[in-house]
């Protein structure tokens, strides 16, 4: 008797993981596409043709350039902290 029930439980339990797993997979890739980077937009924008190759190079190193300007001033800004005086 109580083995059909067992069983039913199982497969309850292993399909309620089962979807709960597809629906992480599922908002972690939307998440993904919704916070695509500035360097993502550019190479999209280039790959569809709105933007020449200059364009492309010009605006890719303003962006890198703005990465490692504002890891400068992190590190600036953690050298200055007042934990560390």
């Amino acid at each position: 008797m109580i083995e059909p029930i067992l069983i039913v439980g199982i497969a309850i339990a292993c399909t309620a993981w089962y979807m709960q797993h597809i629906w992480r997979r599922r908002r972690a890739r939307k998440k993904a596409l919704r916070h695509s980077t500035g360097l993502e937009v550019l190479a999209a924008r280039y790959a569809r043709g709105e933007i020449d190759r200059t364009e492309y190079l010009q605006k890719r190193d303003d962006i890198l350039a703005s990465y490692a300007g504002g890891a400068q001033q992190l590190g600036d800004a953690q050298v200055g902290s007042p934990s560390s005086a």
